[in-house]
């Protein structure tokens, strides 16, 4: 099993070293990453860099509210807990849809209960299932950026740059897709909804986050924009 990647954000060592002896006695394995700052986490942040973020709310410059609105601007999924003395954030905490709060001096078993929630969360998260040199692979479904038909292959592009070949069509691979953010804005592609950031209206295509254009055929123009304003909207009142 691989280690839950954590990120402590805490201005105070003393709080940090707290924190990692608590996650060094945890019946699940971590890896750690201290920032003494919010500035420091921003610059280090990118999605999927982390599983959970530890984050001290009062901190020197920019507090770690307003340091996790930011990152939820880059990163909507990733499991927060605000690590606090005060309860006065509350209401910020479910805005920012923040997994938990914990309010100091932070228990062992709250550090245990959090560690297993977020494994539980990791392992259940929605997967690809494919085949690759006779073995099958689960792919994170939140890697999967786009799924493109090439002859009679399909290559898919993942968050990061890499791509995966596949031998095969894109329509065996759809029912897999299905209740999850993805369309099909032509026959030969397939999007996750979460990487667009735009449609460009003179080429007709999704702008992907990665700086990929995948093209919308005339027929699926009304659709596609429906799907990303759809998408754009439920996000909104997911996260206030």
């Amino acid at each position: 099993m691989e280690p839950i990647r954590v990120a402590i954000c805490d201005d105070l060592p003393g709080e940090r070293d707290t924190l990692l002896a608590l996650l060094e006695q945890a019946p699940i394995a971590t890896v750690c990453t201290q920032f003494g700052s919010s500035e420091e986490l921003l610059e280090a942040f990118r999605p999927d860099k982390f599983d959970l973020l530890l984050m001290d709310i009062y901190m020197d410059g920019m507090t770690g509210v307003e340091a996790v609105q930011k990152i939820r601007e880059m990163d909507k999924a990733i499991p927060i807990a605000f690590t606090t003395t005060s309860t006065d954030h509350t209401l910020e905490s479910y805005r920012l849809s923040v997994l938990k709060y914990l309010e100091k001096p932070v228990q062992q078993k709250e550090i245990d209960d959090l560690l297993r929630l977020v494994k539980l969360q990791k392992d259940s998260a929605p997967q690809l299932a494919i085949q690759q040199n006779g073995k099958t692979q689960k792919l994170p479904l939140s890697e999967l950026m786009v799924l493109e038909q090439q002859g009679h292959h399909v290559t898919l592009f993942l968050k990061g740059g890499s791509t995966i070949q596949l031998y095969g069509k894109l329509s065996d691979l759809l029912p897999q897709l299905e209740g999850q953010p993805f369309f099909c804005p032509h026959k030969s592609y397939c999007v996750n909804v979460a990487f667009v950031v735009g449609i460009n209206e003179e080429y007709q295509c999704y702008k992907m986050s990665d700086g990929k254009n995948v093209p919308i055929s005339r027929t699926n123009r009304k659709a596609a924009k429906k799907e990303f304003e759809d998408y754009l909207f439920a996000q909104t009142r997911g996260i206030g």
